[in-house]
């Protein structure tokens, strides 16, 4: 890591460092259950291992994530970790950012895990930041602030896409059959949820040549969008 971009890790080093901070997470819920209570409060050992359940289920979200951005398929994250819908989670992370969610920068997330894990052995001084691509590649760090630069424009028409989405879509559902002008297809609120999903649909086709690496999210997305569009089109909103 450089001095002069501190702050530009990679998506792929910022992965590794949210899935390193839910295992602390994780280690450190699982240790206060070690210790024996005397007497402890009637049913906080079952709301003590929910919520370990819980963190733990954030860290196997954590890793698929690490994962996609190391570039492994979505067919075989599905296979190793569940038939469950990953991809709205890759889009999620996606969507925040590709950032650790701790609201630490990642090289200070990455010191504080160094710190945490060196309490328990000494085999390594930097356990967590020599393993990550900004240290190990140093000269890396121009080319992610400019991949980085380069999706802006094309996340932020996708902020704007979603919100228009949202709102067409509250309009929607405050729609009733007394609003049933006869106008069908051409009604005022069916038209902006037509428009509102093909633009969503263009932001997301614009993400997969923009930000490649989740290409295959990005268009599926797009093809859901561009059906929903084309279905409200044909039928109306009293379908």
């Amino acid at each position: 890591m450089t001095d002069s971009h501190p702050d530009v890790l990679s998506p792929r080093d910022e992965a590794r460092l949210e899935l390193s901070s839910r295992a602390r997470t994780v280690a450190e819920g699982a240790a206060a259950l070690v210790p024996v209570a005397i007497d402890p409060e009637p049913g906080s050992l079952i709301t003590a291992a929910a919520d370990l359940l819980a963190r733990a289920e954030e860290l196997l979200t954590a890793a698929a994530i690490a994962e996609r951005e190391r570039g492994l398929s979505p067919e075989r994250i599905k296979e190793l970790a569940g038939h469950r819908y990953w991809a709205r989670v890759v889009l999620d992370w996606a969507e925040d950012g590709r950032r650790n969610r701790s609201g630490m920068p990642g090289p200070v997330l990455a010191e504080s895990l160094d710190k945490w894990v060196t309490r328990e052995t000494a085999d390594a001084a930097r356990p967590v930041t020599d393993g990550l691509d900004a240290t190990r590649f140093p000269g890396s760090a121009p080319y992610e602030a400019y991949q980085r630069d380069r999706a802006k424009g094309p996340y932020a028409a996708l902020a704007e896409a979603v919100k228009e989405r949202g709102e067409a879509w509250e309009a929607l559902n405050e729609l009733t059959e007394e609003d049933d002008d006869g106008n069908g297809e051409d009604h005022p609120v069916n038209l902006r949820v037509v428009a509102s999903c093909r633009r969503l649909a263009s932001a997301y086709r614009e993400l997969s040549s923009a930000d490649p690496a989740f290409a295959y999210e990005y268009l599926d997305e797009a093809v859901s969008f561009e059906r929903t569009a084309d279905r409200f089109a044909k039928e109306g909103p009293f379908a």
